[in-house]
């Protein structure tokens, strides 16, 4: 997979994917661990660990949105793109999958900005923030994760819109499945 990114987002865009991989990979570690402890505990002790549930689920807020911005980058977001076998032409091929990918970022654009409000609410309440019931942990967590996942899937769709619209299109808009317009 090639995605034409722009000279001086080409580092910043490795930075965050390294950063996605390794929270992604760690946070997915400590999930599994968590239940297989939880299940250890709770059959074998009779006991229970206290409101886990928060904070798990906090975990799997940023490991749902960021994997949702991995996807966005890699372009595996499940689509149903059947029109582009019913169209001949290259370029009107080309011109579709360019709409599409230009409503996604404006789609995100709206997801981030009401993101951002959802943040906005939350740090604007400080010190009486929003907290879970067991731990009292703070929402401003995982709304946060829902954020930074919005901002990233827009950030990547956008990349790919400018590839497309950079590139134009090529030989490889023959087929009856366009490329994944990167």
């Amino acid at each position: 997979m090639h995605l034409n990114i722009p000279r001086p987002l080409g580092s910043l865009v490795n930075i965050l994917l390294r950063s996605k991989e390794y929270i992604l990979a760690t946070a997915s570690l400590v999930m599994a661990f968590v239940f297989f402890f939880v299940v250890i505990l709770r059959y074998w002790f009779q006991a229970d660990l206290f409101a886990y549930e928060e904070w798990v689920l906090m975990i799997a807020f940023w490991v749902y949105f960021l994997g949702g911005a991995m996807g966005s980058y890699e372009n595996t977001h499940v689509k149903a793109d059947f029109l582009l076998s019913l169209i001949d032409s290259v370029r009107t091929k080309w011109i579709v999958v360019n709409c599409t990918i230009f409503l996604e970022a404006v789609i995100g654009i709206v997801l981030s900005y009401w993101g951002w409000l959802m943040l906005w609410e939350e740090i604007s309440a400080y010190p009486d923030w929003q907290r879970t019931t067991g731990l009292e942990l703070p929402f401003v967590i995982p709304k946060l994760g829902i954020f930074l996942g919005f901002v990233l899937m827009t950030f990547y769709t956008s990349l790919h819109l400018w590839s497309g619209l950079r590139d134009g299109p090529s030989e490889e808009w023959e087929s009856d499945e366009a490329p994944p317009h990167i």
